[in-house]
Formats: C-alpha cells, structure tokens, sequence
C-alpha cells in the first residue's frame, strides 16, 4: 500500500518537473518557450496535496488558459464537477514505464468550454483539465503532457 501512495505522490512531483521544465524554470513567473509550436507559460503552482494519496497542480498552455492536473484515489477529488458528453471522446494508446497500457481520454463538457483529459491506474484515478478552446490542437499538448506522466507511471518498487 505505501508502494502505491510512493508511486502517486511520485507521479505529481513528476508532474510538477514535467510542466515547470518544459517551460524552462518555475520560478521563473509569465516566461515562456515554444514546444512544438505551443507555449507552456512557466506559471506552475502545486495548490493543494492534501495527503499522501491525493494532490493538484495548476498551469498555464497558451491557447487554452489555465489547466489543472490532478491525482487521487477518490474520483470525486480527481474530476471536475461537469458533465462531459462521451460523443466528443478522444482516445489513446499510452504504454507506462513497465510496459502497461493505459487508455485515456479528452472529452468536452455539455456547454463546449472545458475539456478533459482521465485515466486510471493502480485504484488511482488521473484528470487534466481546462478551458476548452476552438481548436483541438490547442489541446492536444495537455495530452502529450499526460502521456509524458502515463509513460513516468510504475517502475522500480
């Protein structure tokens, strides 16, 4: 069981490097650079790790605002409180650092202004999640994120 807990709570300090490198320095407030023709502003803040198995990183992609990743093992604490319409689902094929599928998903919710991106693994549950903006390819670099931190998943006990 505290395995587990590690494996997450390692996932959300992965999560913290992944978005606060990719945009080059952290600390480094409104800075940023262009990935793949996308702009990840530098404004990365861990808003709340309420314990070992639960935590929330709020940050910044150009084109979409401000987007949330979040992990826990209540979904309730995961997901956003919106109803997101599975007609608008995107799926993908993510492989973890042990070589487990994982398939997660970007939907739309009902009104069209906010998109998500979850997946489960090992009882915890894993949402990315924002403003939706017109274009999809706005939102794709919040699912290259989440396959960055999907392929981080498992390893070394």
């Amino acid at each position: 069981m505290h395995n587990k807990s590690f494996k997450v709570l390692s996932c959300i300090v992965f999560a913290t490097g992944v978005l606060s490198g990719l945009a080059g320095c952290g600390s480094m407030q409104s800075q940023s650079i262009q990935t793949e023709e996308k702009a990840i502003e530098s404004d990365v803040n861990v808003t709340t790790a309420q314990n070992d198995t639960e935590g929330q990183i709020e940050f910044e992609l150009e084109n979409v605002g401000l987007c949330t990743f979040a992990a826990g093992k209540e979904k309730a604490s995961v997901l956003p409180d919106e109803v997101f319409v599975d007609s608008t689902k995107i799926g993908w094929t993510a492989s973890t650092a042990e070589g487990e599928y994982i398939f997660p998903y970007m939907r739309v919710n009902e009104t069209g202004d906010m998109f998500m991106i979850d997946w489960t693994y090992d009882e915890y549950y894993f949402a990315i999640y924002g403003k939706s903006s017109q274009e999809t390819s706005d939102r794709d670099m919040a699912g290259k994120i989440a396959l960055a931190i999907i392929y981080n998943l498992g390893g070394a006990e």
